[in-house]
């Protein structure tokens, strides 16, 4: 007995450990078409920025902020999940989606909004400055 369910605990086992199972997918970035902000940021308040971007087809089926930070600068993008091997049709249509930010500094907060990248490859920014005003 027990060996007949060590042999079916094994193929269990080995059945769901497949690679062959479920679709296969990657991320892709998608440009920023459009971004709603505030004119300035009240120092210590939250503020939420809203993204919008075309959704090329219906395999991209689902969207994230990638939101990084470098000296200063605060780098923006849509990422997306694209699904491979799927039929997909076509439908371009605009999404949103937002992402908050707290002002909690004093300097300006500058956005770097990715669109793309150029002939060359390099990568194309919309960038937005929004001064932080504080109330002393």
């Amino acid at each position: 007995m027990k060996r007949i369910f060590f042999v079916i605990f094994s193929f269990i086992i080995f059945v769901s450990c497949s690679n062959d199972d479920g679709p296969t997918y990657h991320y892709e970035l998608l440009a920023i078409e459009d971004v709603s902000l505030p004119e300035n940021f009240e120092y210590g308040k939250i503020y939420e920025v809203s993204l919008k971007y075309i959704q090329p087809d219906d395999c991209y089926i689902s969207s994230d902020v990638l939101y990084e930070y470098d000296n200063e600068m605060r780098n923006v993008a849509v990422i997306t999940t694209v699904l491979d091997g799927k039929d997909c049709f076509s439908s371009d249509f605009e999404d949103e989606i937002s992402f908050r930010v707290q002002a909690s500094q004093t300097e300006p907060y500058v956005f770097n909004f990715w669109q793309g990248e150029d002939e060359n490859g390099e990568p194309i920014y919309l960038t937005k400055e929004v001064p932080v005003i504080t109330n002393n």
